[in-house]
């Protein structure tokens, strides 16, 4: 079974796996929910960000992915 683009949508918006990306010197250039919401918006590749977030892979175009929590995720977004 082939998943929609809504469907997709649905699914990630339920899971809140937040990162940060770091450019090359060492400032925070964005703050993603999920990888697939960096995909989308950031144009990154989403197993790519996966490998770099596990360990497997130092960077993913230049650049680095670190987990945040939750609450740090909510504070960057300007939630509370």
């Amino acid at each position: 079974m082939a998943w929609s683009k809504e469907s997709r949508e649905k699914q990630s918006n339920r899971f809140l796996n937040p990162f940060k990306v770091i450019d090359y010197r060492g400032e925070v250039i964005a703050v993603y929910k999920n990888s697939v919401e960096a995909e989308r918006e950031g144009g990154f590749q989403s197993n790519a960000i996966r490998q770099v977030l596990a360990g497997r892979a130092r960077t993913h175009r230049g650049f680095q992915f670190i987990r945040i929590s939750v609450d740090e995720y909510l504070e960057y977004i300007g939630e509370e």
